[in-house]
């Protein structure tokens, strides 16, 4: 990571058009920081306002082939287009669940442009980039050129248990160096941690995402982002949408009536639980993008169960029935002989708390914390902000599985207390703080709003911290 002092900061223009108004209001913010901010965008003209630099992809003077900025990058140009829904269904391989309708050659043509222009203003302008929510092609490539030119890139992610701030992810894989070495420091030294406060702040979430969905996007905010898709790289594919639309009805209406699902644990029958995910899902698809095809994972957990023990999949509380994961992904899941289904109304703290559990399985979800704070068996397959922990699992193989499940049942497991003390003090101590309340809004319109007070916050302590070293 580079240890220059911040001067530049780089964001880049995305299909929801609030990102620039946010963008001007950081640096309206950092104006007397002496922090220059440039927007990357594909929509409005190059042009400089103060401290503001807007700077159109098309008038960088880079021009290379995908194929030659491959040769040029130490990873995989494929896997950062997979986060793009617009291209790619890595979740279901539902064609009808792209929003575009591209060739490969047609979407080579269109990105080239946003790949050629983030690969030259981050390796010759920028000395940090801010990056959004990582759900698109845009931030994979960004965090991917990024690492390649050891350029600081933090994403800042608002969470549960925080009103005030927001977790700092500066890793390609969605995980976090601020928080590993907190957790290093922490679990080194356990008389560090404030216990009763940290037990009150993870003593509930707090649900700041859970917006109804009449308040998720005004009509005139999705009309919008209609219109911008139309100009960038993913046109929207109004026949999709209409087979998209119609393909989840129909999928819901086949889950309802021929899938069984049960919402009460029957007695005395050992359990693994393993809870969806939503589906697709850029938590995933940026962090185990190899295993975003969850059943492919169902599978091979239920075959290196111990005979005998049950594998309770839970549907997530705020699944779209029938979009991502379809009727066949459920058909197929009631194929395997010792899967039982529990819809989204079965209760994860009671699933839990049943003396027949045995432990959950989980790719990336803080349904993790939830078990490890009950002092329960935690299974990680894939990575997370938090899976540094040693209070999780990590299986190597399946095999590996098999025999960490097979001592639980034999009474061998010891939860790690101090490896979770020290996870959720790191977590705490993490978050960048600013003078805000997120927890006053209740649509991600106005939640976002807050977000250059956090960025601004974020900047310039790190501007003290390289200014003295």
């Amino acid at each position: 990571m580079s240890k220059t002092v911040v001067q530049n900061v780089l964001f880049y223009d995305h299909n929801w058009s609030h990102i620039a108004r946010l963008v001007q209001k950081f640096a309206n913010l950092a104006l007397e920081s002496g922090i220059h901010v440039i927007l990357l965008s594909d929509k409005k003209p190059s042009q400089i306002n103060g401290n503001l630099e807007i700077l159109n992809i098309y008038d960088v003077p880079q021009k290379k082939t995908l194929v030659n900025l491959q040769k040029e990058l130490r990873y995989s140009l494929n896997k950062a287009l997979i986060t793009e829904r617009a291209f790619y269904d890595y979740s279901s391989f539902r064609q009808s669940q792209c929003y575009s309708r591209l060739s490969e050659e047609q979407i080579a043509k269109n990105v080239m442009p946003y790949v050629n222009a983030l690969d030259y203003v981050i390796r010759e302008r920028a000395d940090l980039i801010i990056d959004w929510c990582p759900d698109n092609f845009l931030s994979s490539v960004a965090q991917m050129i990024a690492a390649n030119y050891k350029k600081p890139c933090t994403v800042f992610l608002p969470h549960y248990w925080w009103k005030d701030g927001a977790l700092i992810i500066d890793r390609m894989d969605l995980t976090s160096t601020v928080i590993d070495k907190n957790y290093d420091l922490f679990y080194r030294n356990p008389d560090l941690l404030d216990k009763e406060h940290l037990a009150n702040i993870f003593s509930k979430k707090q649900t700041l995402f859970y917006f109804k969905q009449s308040k998720m996007y005004k009509l005139r905010d999705r009309l919008q982002l209609i219109i911008n898709r139309q100009k960038s790289y993913q046109p929207v594919s109004f026949r999709n949408w209409i087979v998209r639309r119609t393909s989840t009805a129909l999928s819901s209406a086949l889950i309802r009536a021929c899938i069984p699902s049960l919402e009460q644990v029957p007695q005395d029958e050992p359990f693994v639980i393993y809870p969806l995910h939503i589906s697709p899902e850029a938590a995933i698809l940026g962090t185990a993008p190899e295993l975003a095809d969850q059943f492919g994972l169902i599978k091979n957990i239920s075959m290196n169960l111990p005979y005998g023990v049950k594998l309770y999949i839970k549907q997530h509380p705020c699944e779209h029935l029938g979009l991502g994961l379809d009727y066949d992904f459920y058909r197929r899941l009631i194929t395997l002989p010792n899967v039982r289904i529990f819809n989204k109304k079965a209760n994860l703290d009671n699933m839990l708390d049943h003396p027949s559990f045995l432990a959950i399985v989980i790719l990336t979800g803080t349904a993790a914390i939830d078990a490890a704070l009950k002092r329960k068996p935690v299974f990680m397959f894939g990575r997370s902000y938090f899976s540094v922990a040693d209070c999780f699992m990590k299986p190597s193989s399946f095999h590996e599985f098999f025999t960490q499940l097979s001592l639980v049942m034999h009474g061998k497991f010891r939860f790690n207390d101090r490896s979770l003390n020290a996870i959720i003090g790191a977590l705490d101590k993490s978050v960048v703080r600013a003078d805000i309340d997120l927890l006053a809004y209740d649509n991600p319109t106005d939640m976002a709003s807050q977000l250059p007070f956090i960025w601004l916050s974020y900047v310039e302590s790190r501007k003290q911290m390289e200014s003295g070293a």
